[in-house]
């Protein structure tokens, strides 16, 4: 019926608003998107065109576009939660963890017992590297919640993030006396006591994680790195391997047998792993270097040289820090 009256014409910004909404109905949230858009063309100001359109954008999961329009409806709409609510969630899925901070934090002022959006907040302050800002909310936080295993866990990782490791392996050890089969707990204090190269103290808590169910891939991959370095490299090997099975993405595994297959004569291999090693992360340089390595072995001086230069240029990188490990990329914010 829409579609006829828009081909009648001349078409409003009503009718196209109306279109859109049909094809959101049916899931055509692309067609939607372009209804909305000629809406805005006849109603270049038109709020409900925008929310829509933003709306529209944010089931597509086109969420750097969501925030664009919601943010030009929210001047008129300052007091909507929901359109604000929006607005941070498109900031977020988008990428944009700096702006979804500013958002979450105006809406926590207005509901501050907002569990998710605590949780929101916290994750983007994770993702934008405001650790003194995450350490704030959770200590806030604890004293409402003191037993909160999360809480003591995400304060573990901020320590971590500002370089004060003992106060993260306090707040580990007191979740994990709390909640022992926690998930990511025990990994969470193993990887803590190993930044701190206390191997020993790291690897029953590894052990422990594998155990309990929690972040076994992680755990798996960060003992066998324990037994790379004790040269245990036929136990390192299967446990790295083992890690890659469950998670293809754990850069130390596959830096590390692209080592123990350079040792081994199995050039071809340790060639794959350290590229992948390097496609993880190419800002590190460890992983050209021992790149380097395996082609001086096979005699390609050209693939060496061109590695070596990739050393040179490249600074030591940072450490990357334990809420990073432990949460992986954020989920994609959904709406009903």
């Amino acid at each position: 019926m829409y579609e006829d009256l828009v081909r009648r014409g001349p078409p409003s910004g009503q009718v196209f608003n109306s279109l859109g909404a049909v094809y959101v109905r049916l899931g055509k949230y692309s067609q939607a998107v372009a209804a909305y858009q000629q809406g805005l063309k006849i109603e270049p100001h038109s709020v409900p065109l925008l929310a829509n359109l933003g709306l529209a954008y944010f089931k597509n999961g086109d969420f750097a576009e969501a925030a664009k329009a919601f943010t030009r409806v929210l001047p008129a709409q300052s007091a909507d939660t929901r359109i604000r609510t929006l607005l941070a969630l498109s900031y977020y899925g988008a990428g944009q963890y700096a702006q979804a901070c500013v958002e979450f934090e105006r809406l926590l002022t207005a509901d501050p017992a907002n569990s998710t959006f605590q949780y929101l907040l916290a994750q983007s302050y994770v993702w934008s590297g405001q650790y003194e800002k995450l350490l704030r909310a959770f200590e806030s936080l604890l004293r409402t919640y003191p037993d909160s295993v999360a809480a003591h866990m995400l304060m573990g990782g901020a320590y971590d993030g500002l370089d004060r490791t003992d106060q993260g392996i306090q707040e580990f050890r007191e979740a994990a006396a709390a909640a022992p089969d926690y998930p990511n707990v025990h990994f969470g204090l193993g990887y803590l006591y190993w930044r701190k190269r206390q191997y020993d103290l790291a690897e029953p808590e590894f052990k422990r994680e594998i155990e309990t169910g929690g972040s076994v891939a992680r755990a798996k991959a960060y003992l066998g790195d324990i037994y790379f370095r004790r040269k245990q490299y036929e136990d390192a090997k299967a446990l790295l391997q083992e890690g890659l099975r469950l998670d293809s993405s754990i850069r130390v595994a596959h830096l590390n047998l692209g080592i123990i297959y350079t040792e081994q004569g199995e050039y071809d291999r340790a060639v794959k792993a350290l590229r992948e090693a390097v496609r993880l992360d190419p800002e590190q340089a460890d992983a050209h270097f021992r790149l380097a390595a395996t082609y001086r072995a096979m005699g390609r001086r050209e693939d060496e040289e061109a590695e070596l230069r990739e050393v040179r240029q490249l600074h030591e990188k940072t450490r990357e820090d334990l809420l990073h490990k432990m949460s992986g990329p954020p989920p994609t914010p959904k709406i009903e």
